[in-house]
């Protein structure tokens, strides 16, 4: 059994965008040369999310009429009462909103590795979801299985 891990870089550019990193992913499985086992694919960020679906751009457009009807973004938020809170960064953004979208979506999935290939549906794609950008992100992967 082998444990390979590594990060894939990421520049947002929006501050709501949904990126496929489906290729980028299957890139590092191929290089790891592990042929059966798992992957997790996760965010170290507060502010992003990752999950599988359709990466289609009426689809894309539907998610994020949703999430902004869910988590509205111009209502107040007690994360952004800066004058309450301790520890604040100097460029601490207001962005509560992006932290309970992330929050509901999730920072992480798992997905099984066959013949070397991540194991998805004819439809599915790897996708970032970013709720706060743009900005720098990373996107950690830890491959586990056998050669």
């Amino acid at each position: 059994m082998s444990v390979v891990q590594q990060s894939i870089s990421l520049l947002t550019h929006q501050q709501f965008e949904i990126v496929n990193i489906t290729e980028q992913v299957q890139e590092v499985v191929t290089t790891s040369r592990i042929s059966h086992g798992l992957v997790s694919v996760s965010v170290p960020h507060t502010t992003s999310a990752i999950r599988v679906n359709h990466f289609e751009p009426l689809l894309l457009q539907d998610f994020l009429r949703t999430l902004y009807r869910l988590v509205p973004q111009d209502i107040s938020y007690n994360h952004d009462l800066f004058e309450l809170r301790q520890n604040i960064a100097p460029n601490e953004r207001s962005n509560g909103h992006a932290h309970v979208k992330a929050f509901l979506m999730g920072a992480s999935e798992s997905l099984g590795i066959n013949g070397g290939h991540v194991v998805l549906g004819d439809r599915q794609n790897i996708l970032f979801i970013e709720c706060d950008g743009g900005r720098k992100r990373t996107v950690n992967l830890t491959i586990i299985g056998d050669e």
